[in-house]
Order: C-alpha cells, then structure tokens, then sequence
C-alpha cells in the first residue's frame, strides 16, 4: 500500500539464513506493537521486527507496498490474545536498514525468510496484505521445496496477477511516474499529509508512527525501489506455477469501491476468485465492509482466518 497516482492506486490497491541480536530494540516508537527485535540479514542489515504473544505456533505479518508494518496493529494485538505473532518492517521503513540491492520481489522474500527463522514455531501462517501477498506466496512456495512446513497463508486483498490492470502501458508509466515522485514528495514534506489520506481508521499513537515510518526520505526511497520492480515480479508469478498444491489458503478480497474505481476493483474481485480457482486448498472470503486497507477495516475477519487456519 502506498500513496497513488489516482489511477494507479485504483489498480494497485487491491529466500537464507541469519544471525539475530535478540536484545530489546530502542525506537522511536517503543513497544507499540508489543517487544521490538533486532534481526540480522545474512548481508548485515538489520530488520526491526515486532512481536507479541505466547505458543509454539507463528504468525508473520507481511505488509503491502509503501508502509511500515506498524499498521498491522489492529490485527496484531488480536492474534497475540491466541497465538505469538510477529509483525515488522521492510528494509528502509521506520528503524530497519536500508538495502542497496534492487528491491526485487526474491529480495523481499528472502528479507522475509530472514524473519520467520528468527523465531523457532510449529506451525507457521503467513499473512500478506497487497504486495504483501506475492511476497508470502513466493516465500511459502520457497520453504514447501525446502521441506519446511507451512501450515497456510492469508492473502489480503493482494496484488494479483491475474489482473491485467497491471500489464497495461498506461499502468507501467504510472508505475515509473510514482517511483520517481516519492523521493521529492518525502523532501517536501508532502507524502505525509497524502500518505495519512490511505489510513483511515487508525489512531494515535500509532497513526503518527506509521506516517512517520512510511514517509521519511529513506522509506521514500524504499518505496521507490520496490515500485520498480512490482510489475517484474507480478510478471514472474503470471508465468511460473507457485506449486503449493492443497495448502490452506483464504484470499481475503476488498468489496467496496468508490464511484472512481468501481471497474478496477470488480478486475481485482476477479482475480482474487481466480487465485481460487487455481488453488485447490484456497477459499474466498469477502470483506464486505472493505476497499483495499482490509488490515485497518476489518483487522477481526483478518485475524478470524488466520486463527481458523491454525486451528484446522
């Protein structure tokens, strides 16, 4: 999730090993989403990482395109009461590391991969909002070949492939028009204002945080480097099979659209009840009171589906 171009966001909306320093991590937000860890890349990067609950079992929370995971707070204290659950920050945003690699798709998987062996569990659900989804699916596929269990996956409103909204010229000139506006729209002091627009719904504390952690010149430039290769990565998925076979998943899909995006989100809609189809575990859950920011809206059915898969 990031701020849009208007027609952009209308269609946009909708793998390694490590060391870890375990020691409670100082930020400028401490404790908002319970205790704050330091994780370690293989390159040397750090990752903040967010974690609340107790059990043996995992839940990690993958955030979209453009915002720190800070704003998976709602859904985030509503697993803790069942289950440990861990949310964090992507390379650049809030008080993770910034990365100088290109910020492919395989990049951010393995980023995530990072995250997941840094707390030991029995059961694992991985759960992706937006361009969080492809990032899950391509990190469970990963661990599935590897022989490292996963008990299931929660996409949330995802980036899906299977909509043709993001293979048009006009959506990769928007999509290069945006890359190359964030960084002076952080510079002055624009993105916040326009960023808060996108997050109706939380409060303060935690609103100010995320806008805060989203919309520093770092997390611009953060931004701007996963922008660039979104359309690559969705590319990549259209055309190579994830193989998960029959694992558990809910494609939790946004109803609501407004007078300007109603043809986008019904193409969302669509390819959502497409990833269905070609998934023989999956199911489709609308989120009937939902646009795109499922997390913020509805954090229950969000948390309600991933306890369920763990449950099963």
């Amino acid at each position: 999730m990031t701020f849009r171009l208007r027609a952009l966001r209308n269609g946009a909306q909708s793998l390694f090993r490590y060391s870890v320093d375990m020691s409670a991590k100082a930020t400028s937000y401490p404790g908002l989403l319970g205790e704050d860890r330091l994780l370690a890349t293989p390159d040397g990067r750090q990752i903040h990482a967010m974690v609340r609950g107790n059990g043996a079992d995992l839940v990690v929370l993958e955030a979209g395109l453009g915002i720190s995971g800070l704003y998976w707070g709602p859904v985030h204290k509503l697993l803790a009461a069942h289950t440990r659950v861990v949310a964090y920050e992507r390379a650049g945003y809030g008080e993770s590391d910034p990365d100088d690699h290109p910020r492919t798709l395989a990049r951010l998987a393995a980023d995530l991969d990072t995250v997941i062996d840094a707390f030991p569990h029995r059961r694992l659900v991985l759960v992706g909002h937006s361009w969080g989804g492809p990032i899950v699916r391509v990190v469970a596929t990963l661990r599935v070949r590897r022989g490292q269990p996963v008990t299931g996956l929660v996409l949330v409103d995802q980036s899906d492939e299977n909509s043709e909204l993001y293979f048009s010229s006009t959506a990769r000139r928007q999509f290069s028009a945006q890359a190359a506006l964030m960084v002076p729209l952080a510079r002055l002091r624009i993105l916040g204002p326009l960023f808060r627009k996108t997050i109706v719904g939380l409060q303060d504390p935690l609103l100010s945080a995320v806008v805060s952690a989203s919309c520093s010149r770092p997390a611009a430039r953060a931004t701007a480097g996963e922008i660039r290769h979104v359309v690559d990565g969705l590319e990549g998925l259209r055309d190579t099979s994830t193989g998960l076979g029959d694992l558990p998943i809910r494609v939790i899909s946004g109803q609501r659209a407004g007078v300007l995006d109603r043809k986008a989100r019904a193409s969302i809609i669509r390819a959502h009840k497409e990833t269905v189809a070609q998934n023989a575990g999956a199911s489709f859950v609308p989120a009937d009171r939902s646009a795109h920011m499922v997390p913020i809206s509805e954090p229950g059915l969000v948390a309600s589906e991933t306890i369920t898969i763990l449950t099963e």
